[in-house]
């Protein structure tokens, strides 16, 4: 089984981004947005409509009321784990208390997303419980920009 390159990453974000620039009206460039980040992993095999790729980063995440860009300070790290054109999934040490998050993926300048809470699921990690969350992608975010 063939492992998958950065750049399979990248094109998975950008079906997503050229898929959301045709209904949001959106920037759909993803070229420079994970730098050398991701790591090297087997692809999953499964019955999704898009395939997971791993996405072992450390990115941020903000939780969203849905209206208002979320101030700076309100972003955390979080340790991500895959990614589809469709999805991704990320760890969280508590329980969220949001369906919705801002992403921020890449390098600076992030590239900001929209994600909408689709699971959560209890993992066991360094002996200590954290939440696993499935998210599906809504849009991208370009800031200062009315929706």
């Amino acid at each position: 089984m063939n492992k998958p390159s950065q750049l399979d990453c990248f094109e998975l974000l950008e079906e997503f981004a050229i898929e959301a620039s045709q209904t949001l009206d959106v920037d759909a460039s993803f070229e420079e947005l994970l730098g050398e980040d991701v790591d090297h992993v087997e692809v999953k095999r499964e019955r999704r409509r898009s395939p997971r790729h791993p996405f072992n980063t450390l990115q941020m995440y903000a939780e969203y009321d849905g209206e208002n860009m979320p101030p700076t300070a309100r972003f955390q790290h979080a340790k991500f784990q895959d990614i589809s054109s469709t999805g991704i999934s990320f760890v969280l040490p508590n329980k969220p208390t949001h369906a919705r998050f801002i992403l921020a993926i890449g390098i600076v300048p992030f590239r900001f997303f929209e994600a909408e809470l689709v699971h959560v699921r209890e993992v066991s990690i360094d002996g200590g419980v954290a939440y696993q969350l499935g998210c599906r992608l809504v849009r991208r975010i370009t800031p200062n920009k009315p929706r």
